[in-house]
């Protein structure tokens, strides 16, 4: 189902030309009984179909097609004198192409492939709304009928009959959009989608939905890293550490959203890669340059993902995957809207496990004391996360347009086994787990005609919770070998530790269409974070808790943004300015005894601007750049009282961020559909925070700064009818040491250590339709990810040979789905095989990734 439409979608149905009984066709022309038609391998096609008869709604013009297309009529059904009627849904992009085409009702298998291939080389005056193009869907009745013998009575055509009469002589297939009074069918044009309008746009952003990836065994940080510019890394299997990156800046330098609302404050605490990926409908990229409407400060992009649409009446979905690993992964969802306006409410629940007991290489004594390579099972690593959502709301209202209330929680519980590097003794009993609950009050209204304003008021809460008390000492075999001190990950030191930490925040925006093509945005954004804790294995009972001093951080983040359209609307600019406001309140331990405040306060101002210009149809140039700011987060300034220490003394990173690109819609040829996109980057960034330190003092430091200047590139090709696709691309960055003071100032030019600096991935897939039934597909797919080498530490220390590095990777998956919808609802099961090579996979140096890994997941819609 086409569920993107945006929600000024216009309905309007399309009323039949008025039909006589047909004229017989001339005795010449009519094929002789038992005698093939003239033209058997293909119908001759009809006229474009007319502009409809009764009047438009105000303002909208349906398409209207435009080519010559033959619609072959299958032989064996033409043989065995079958006749039938298809309904299709067409998806039709701004430039008049089909890029989707759907089976809405059969007349069977090798009619519905007939049409259907056919179909998507059709091409159609676009649709207009107000006279502007835009993309629609469009439910399209394919009829093929044979001819009736010279002899036989004409009869008049059905009530669903198209407006041109058969052609004579052939075995024809006709198609029309279907009339006011066919049940169900009726023309749907809307504004262009969400997602094709982002594309567009100025603004440096991809849209990544997550149709086939809902199919697939993958988790959310796999669907982000198969992207340009994106690495996902991780310290082990599902649950684990993960470190992202775009274009070169990682973790906290970029903000991750859920629906505009931080995600962290939203429910997923342990962060966006194991985020489940069938409760997201798209992922919402933004490189570099971040919109005003998010109210927030980023140094390298931001991630938003977005919930699917509601859409009216009462759906559902779940998910169930397992296999290797003990792992297992449980989403489930439904929501209710009875229609249009009025009331409307949705839910969402997921849970994972996981043992993550997958074989590793690594170190262990032997019977008499000699260190020697083994193979050994993961056996203190295991994952568990649980948790859920309600949403209700009522739209429509006179003094609302649109009142949401969301509440949510979520927990989740992670063993811990190995150091940074997996070296030394692994840890048998340490863990950590956090918890969160939150509500949100989100509030929409038009002030006036071209004023619009959306409001929202938030509450988080979150629990996080570290324990390390065990006094023994295990080997790689999960063996206990000897009484040590307490505390395998705090070096004797043993900690129980629990950090409470309250967010409220807010953000309204206001946008203000000032004339037809230019529009005003205002956002704010504050934020209010707190934090207290408590340590229950002090040294010494009488020192004062570390963790118990109350820590607050207020950020305070205003945008303002101007959009305009000109030449006709091929050039789109957008100009921009943020104002950041942060203060830090903390406590600290007095040498006297007591507390003493330690504050900090900062203010900065950055904006940028962003430009699309449209080349020739349907190529786009878009170039945008921000002179961006990020301000410290929580963990940063606060440290954990444990193993990383407090510094309120840090300053805020900023960069400068240019994106240049060139992109094309979908090229439709002859050899099928091609597509592309060529983008190139710089980060100029400063005071980029890094956590540093030795043995017991660790903190989080200003360092360096850094320059990182790439190019990715992706390309796609879909055959004739969409039997095929492969897409695949490609990241090369440069990411080098820009200082020549300060900690790491002896390394000025050299690459940035333990960064991948090129990658590229590639998806194949074939589409197998109505094999069984009229709507299913079978869907063989292979995808694969190539990581070149790079050094742990900087290129400039040791020899080649004795340097630490992870060498080049290649790791493969394969698999097949299946799909099946009946009626309203579809049930599918898909088997993969992950690294199918069983090739040893690194992201950080000595930490080993699971090798091949086996998957069933099935999935339900209605």
């Amino acid at each position: 189902m086409f569920s993107p439409l945006t929600s000024l979608a216009l309905l309007l149905s399309v009323a039949s030309v008025p039909q006589g009984p047909s004229e017989p066709p001339p005795a010449s022309e009519a094929a002789l009984p038992g005698e093939a038609p003239a033209a058997a391998d293909a119908a001759t096609p009809t006229e474009p179909v007319p502009a409809q008869e009764a009047t438009p709604t105000s303002g909208v013009i349906p398409p209207q097609r435009i080519d010559d297309v033959a619609v072959p009529y299958p032989e064996a059904e033409r043989t065995a004198g079958r006749e039938g009627e298809v309904v299709l849904r067409l998806t039709i992009d701004e430039h008049g192409a089909v890029t989707e085409s759907e089976v809405v009702r059969s007349a069977g298998p090798a009619f519905d492939e007939a049409i259907r291939t056919a179909s998507l080389a059709f091409r159609f005056e676009p649709a207009r709304v107000d006279g502007e193009v835009v993309a629609c869907q469009i439910e399209l009745v394919h009829t093929f009928r044979l001819d009736a013998p010279p002899d036989a009575p004409q009869q008049p055509p059905p009530a669903e009959a198209t407006a041109e009469a058969p052609v004579p002589g052939t075995g024809a297939a006709t198609e029309t959009q279907p009339p006011a009074d066919s049940k169900g069918l009726e023309t749907t044009v809307s504004g262009r989608t969400e997602a094709e309008r982002m594309r567009q746009s100025a603004e440096a952003v991809k849209v990544i939905s997550t149709r086939r990836a809902k199919a697939r065994a993958g988790d959310l940080g796999q669907v982000l890293a198969s992207q340009e510019g994106v690495e996902v890394r991780r310290t082990g299997g599902l649950g684990s550490t993960a470190l992202f990156s775009l274009n070169g800046l990682t973790d906290d330098q970029i903000r991750f959203f859920l629906d505009g609302v931080p995600l962290d404050l939203a429910g997923y605490p342990f962060g966006v890669a194991n985020v489940p990926v069938n409760l997201v409908d798209s992922v919402q990229l933004y490189r570099g340059v971040v919109p005003v409407r998010y109210g927030a400060d980023a140094l390298g992009g931001a991630v938003n993902l977005t919930s699917a649409p509601l859409e009216d009446g009462l759906h559902g979905a779940a998910s169930l995957q397992g296999g290797a690993f003990g792992t297992f992964r449980l989403t489930l969802g439904g929501s209710y809207k009875p229609g249009s306006d009025g009331f409307f409410a949705r839910a969402h629940f997921f849970a994972d496990t996981t043992d993550n007991d997958y074989s590793v290489d690594t170190e262990a004594a032997d019977a008499h004391g000699s260190v020697v390579p083994v193979t050994v099972r993961r056996f203190h690593d295991g994952y568990q996360a649980l948790g859920g959502g309600l949403e209700a709301g009522y739209s429509g209202l006179a003094w609302a347009d649109r009142i949401t209330l969301r509440a949510f929680g979520s927990t989740h519980d992670k063993e811990l086994q190995h150091n940074l590097v997996m070296s030394g003794a692994p840890y048998g009993e340490a863990r950590y787990g956090a918890s969160a609950l939150g509500a949100q009050l989100l509030y929409e209204k038009a002030l006036a005609p071209r004023v619009h304003m959306d409001v929202l008021a938030g509450y988080g809460w979150q629990q996080t919770e570290f324990v390390d008390v065990s006094e023994w000492v295990y080997d790689w075999f999960g063996n206990q070998v000897y009484l040590g001190g307490a505390g395998e990950i705090t070096d004797n030191s043993p900690a129980d530790q629990t950090v409470w930490q309250q967010a409220v925040y807010g953000r309204a925006n206001v946008a203000w269409d000032v004339a037809k093509t230019q529009q005003l945005r205002l956002a704010v954004a504050p934020t209010l974070t707190m934090r207290t804790g408590e340590e229950r294995r002090r040294v010494s009972p009488d020192d004062p808790d570390p963790l118990s001093a109350d820590r607050s951080i207020l950020s305070f983040v205003t945008g303002l943004e101007y959009e305009v359209d000109l030449l006709d609307e091929a050039l789109e600019v957008i100009v921009f300015g943020k104002d950041y406001v942060y203060a830090g309140r903390a406590q600290e331990p007095a040498e006297t005894g007591g507390w003493r405040n330690k504050d900090r306060e900062l203010h900065r101002l950055g904006g940028g601007a962003a430009l699309r210009f449209r080349l020739s149809e349907p190529v786009y140039l878009k170039a945008s750049y921000e002179r961006a700011t990020r301000l410290p987060r929580a963990d940063e300034v606060f440290g954990n009282g444990v193993l990383i220490n407090e510094n309120l003394d840090l300053e805020p990173e900023q960069s400068h961020n240019l994106n240049v690109g060139v992109a094309t819609v979908p090229l439709r040829t002859r050899l099928g559909a091609f597509r592309g996109e060529l983008n190139g980057f710089a980060r100029l960034a400063d005071n980029l925070i890094l956590l540093a330190g030795r043995d017991r003092d660790w903190s989080y430091q200003n360092v360096y700064a850094a320059r990182v200047l790439g190019v990715e590139g992706a390309a796609g090709w879909s055959s004739p009818g969409g039997l095929f696709s492969f897409d695949a691309n490609a990241t090369f960055q440069d990411l080098r040491n820009d200082s020549d003071q300060g900690t790491f100032g002896a390394f000025e030019g050299q690459r940035l250590p333990n960064r991948p600096w090129f990658f590229a991935n590639a998806t194949a897939r074939m589409s197998l339709r109505a094999l069984a039934t009229a709507e299913d597909e079978l869907s063989p797919f292979w995808s694969t990810r190539y990581v070149h080498g790079f050094f742990r530490n900087w290129g400039g220390l040791g020899a080649v040979d004795s340097k630490e590095a992870i060498d080049a990777q290649l790791v493969q998956a394969a698999g097949v789905g299946y799909r099946v919808r009946r009626g309203g609802l579809t049930v599918g099961l898909t088997a993969e095989l992950e690294n199918v090579t069983d090739a040893r996979v690194f992201d950080f140096f000595g930490v080993e990734r699971p090798g091949r890994a086996g998957w069933l997941k099935g999935t339900l819609e209605y």
